[in-house]
């Protein structure tokens, strides 16, 4: 079993991730992913901009589709929980669970309604 663990603090988010993803314009969030004996699985970042969000970046096992849905809906809840409403991500290496779980592509910018992307599902 996963755990995914939310990471608000600013500093530790410029920690984890790229310094070129982090602006001052937008609010940060993201999660790292723990497995059963509480080794780091991997990490994503989302951004939040008014009622959009991005979702900039995923390190984890690319192959394991069910470790990468649960870092998509754990960011995803947490944009919602924030008031976002549409949710983008560019990240072509996930691009199949992105599809499976709702997103759709336009030239290669996967976009959805969080609400629902939400009702998805890629891996059962």
């Amino acid at each position: 079993m996963i755990t995914y663990k939310p990471i608000n603090d600013t500093q530790k988010i410029k920690a984890l991730f790229p310094e070129n993803l982090i602006n001052d314009n937008d609010v940060f969030g993201g999660y790292e992913g723990f497995d059963e004996d509480n080794n780091p699985v991997g990490k994503c970042l989302v951004r939040i901009d008014n009622y959009k969000c991005y979702f900039d970046f995923i390190e984890c096992d690319l192959t394991d589709k069910l470790l990468v849905e649960g870092f998509l809906r754990a960011g995803l809840n947490y944009c919602a929980n924030r008031s976002a409403y549409m949710c983008y991500c560019s990240l072509e290496e996930i691009s199949d669970v992105l599809t499976h779980l709702g997103f759709e592509n336009n030239n290669g910018i996967y976009s959805g309604d969080i609400p629902t992307l939400l009702k998805g599902s890629c891996c059962k």
